[in-house]
């Protein structure tokens, strides 16, 4: 039901860069840089730093950069500034560069912002920039109530993880420009691989965990390398978001765990390729058990709590010891509503957990509303109200139900 390979293929927006000089082709973040005479590092921080004084354009004479001969260079430097720094949402899918005709020098940067943050006649919107940076922060916060301090490195990667997938929508609307940044995942709850990556980006930055991108050209994709301890794993949050097979549309509360901390050689196995393998050896994680696991983990006084096809399962820690299974049921799709009680499905129904009873009661069924031929198989809470989907007569069915204070529906 849940497929994941389908999701990160071709949602990499392909932005075209164009120069006053010559046309520059499209850009990807390209992985090997050649070997280079310029300051391409100098000239980077200068073009990061004009940016986030929201200039229109950068000198970058001093850092004899030769546009004949490192043109890979350019690209690799304007797509990681572009699609790979935290932040810079408001960036463009143009610039230009001036250069000097006898020596091919580069002496001048065009910096190109997106639509939504400039005027017509090119001044930049900088009120709007700095409100939608207040109200990144704020989401951004919002996501790291999720984490406490005891936790460790694995299960606060894994938490913003699960974070993100339960809160985002994957789309490839080419005309949603902010699925390519993290405005798109905090503020618009939509967004492609590179939204993706770049919000788990912030969170591990945010948590103290060392972060990189890994893309695949022939893939048109972008994912997550991060370090716990000494060794690096890869993360793609993107197919870890699982889309429905009948329809392709985003699934309510399913979370995958296949691509969470996973080796070099363990992604090509998911179906990954033409990607650098870099540094990503360790296969510590390749195995684990959460790679079966389709719902979130949550976290609660001191506790994780998630579905298996056993039942309602707790564990102390993530990453050690033994799981014990607290309710046993042949159920799916574990929901948080607070912090005791959980909603999940069984035999076609809505049905409420208690933790600290550890019982469980059917709060609505199909069909009181359905056929008795459909299937109840997503659900999701967020905002106080309790959303699900049907699937009837070959077509789903969405809904939501505010729940009673006392969770009934």
């Amino acid at each position: 039901r849940d497929v994941l390979g389908s999701r990160g293929l071709g949602d990499v927006y392909k932005r075209q860069m164009l120069t006053a000089v010559l046309a520059v082709g499209i850009f990807m973040n390209i992985s090997s840089v050649s070997a280079a005479t310029g300051n391409w590092d100098g000239a980077q921080k200068a073009v990061v730093n004009a940016y986030k004084k929201y200039k229109t354009s950068v000198d970058v004479s001093a850092y004899n950069l030769n546009y004949a001969t490192e043109y890979d260079n350019l690209k690799s430097m304007m797509g990681e500034v572009v699609s790979e720094t935290s932040y810079l949402f408001y960036t463009g899918t143009r610039f230009s560069v001036s250069r000097n005709t006898s020596t091919n020098q580069i002496v001048k940067i065009t910096l190109g912002y997106a639509d939504a943050y400039k005027k017509s006649d090119g001044t930049i919107r900088k009120a709007k920039i700095k409100k939608t940076r207040t109200q990144l922060d704020s989401a951004i916060n919002q996501a790291l109530l999720n984490v406490e301090p005891s936790m460790s490195q694995v299960e606060k990667a894994m938490v913003l993880h699960d974070y993100l997938v339960r809160t985002t929508a994957y789309t490839s609307d080419s005309n949603n420009a902010f699925r390519l940044t993290e405005v798109g995942v905090f503020l618009k709850h939509k967004a492609n691989c590179e939204g993706y990556s770049r919000a788990y980006a912030i969170l591990m930055q945010k948590v103290g965990i060392p972060v990189k991108f890994v893309s695949s050209d022939k893939m048109v994709h972008m994912w997550n390398e991060i370090k716990i301890g000494k060794k690096w794993y890869h993360v793609d949050v993107t197919w870890d978001d699982p889309m429905d097979s009948r329809d392709k549309t985003d699934q309510y509360g399913r979370v995958s765990h296949q691509n969470f901390l996973c080796s070099a050689a363990k992604m090509q196995k998911t179906k990954h390729y033409d990607f650098s393998t870099g540094d990503a050896t360790g296969t510590k994680y390749d195995n684990r058990y959460w790679k079966n696991v389709n719902s979130s983990f949550y976290y609660n006084d001191g506790k994780w709590l998630y579905m298996t096809k056993d039942g309602i399962t707790e564990r102390d820690s993530l990453d050690h010891g033994a799981a014990t299974v607290l309710y046993n049921v042949a159920g799916d799709n574990l929901t948080q509503y607070d912090a005791d009680r959980y909603y999940f499905i069984a035999f076609n129904s809505i049905y409420l957990y208690s933790r600290k009873t550890n019982e469980a009661k059917a709060v609505w069924k199909t069909t009181d509303l359905y056929s008795a031929n459909c299937t109840l198989d997503q659900i999701k809470f967020e905002n106080n109200k309790l959303y699900y989907r049907v699937y009837d007569n070959g077509k789903h069915i969405s809904n939501k139900i505010t729940p009673k204070e006392d969770g009934t529906l």
